[in-house]
């Protein structure tokens, strides 16, 4: 597979919830993991942008979505558990979420300042040394570990050991995930709030 490849199969597979920016970090992110899983999938060049990881041909083949989710025509089918597995983990949050996330990370706030390329070497130091490395390789019946987004590490931040969240199974932390959300969702509307 290429990376416009898996852009047009992510776009697909959450249909009518990818903007541009949310596709960037799903990618960055899936790439990442990739490399970390050492397993590489396809190849990209994420440099540090103002608004987090950025592969530059990704940004000008989808750009003219805007903010708007992006459509696409017609979507390879990719089978490739390692892919669905980190895309299944980190679409649950939104564009912003994730893009805060990838200011907390070091790859990022190490090259942001030039905006230049993230190197593999940085991303591979530093995300093998996260929680949702133990992950890898992937096998049933292993505990699984939520990636970290920026409200864990606002949750976190003055804690003397860090909390690092276990679940039984990718499903049993998406269908949690899932429940709070309604949760949440009901809650504000019973305030008048609109979420």
């Amino acid at each position: 597979m290429n990376k416009f490849e898996l852009a047009k199969y992510i776009a697909e597979k959450y249909s009518g919830t990818v903007s541009p920016m949310k596709l960037q970090k799903l990618l960055y992110y899936c790439y990442a993991w990739q490399l970390v899983a050492g397993k590489k999938y396809f190849d990209a060049s994420f440099q540090a942008w103002k608004y987090g990881p950025v592969d530059p041909d990704i940004f000008y083949e989808f750009k003219s979505f805007s903010s708007n989710p992006i459509v696409v025509e017609e979507a390879p089918l990719i089978q490739e558990q390692l892919i669905d597995f980190v895309l299944d983990s980190y679409a649950v949050y939104s564009a912003i979420e994730l893009s805060k996330t990838t200011h907390e990370e070091e790859p990022w706030k190490m090259h942001k300042s030039t905006g230049g390329l993230i190197p593999d070497e940085a991303l591979i130091d530093y995300y093998s040394q996260q929680a949702f490395a133990k992950n890898f390789p992937i096998e049933e019946g292993k505990t699984y570990y939520p990636p970290k987004t920026s409200a864990h590490y606002a949750f976190t931040f003055d804690m003397d050991k860090e909390y690092v969240p276990e679940f039984s199974s990718i499903h049993e932390y998406l269908d949690s995930f899932s429940t709070e959300k309604a949760r949440l969702s009901q809650m504000l509307s019973d305030y008048g709030i609109q979420s």
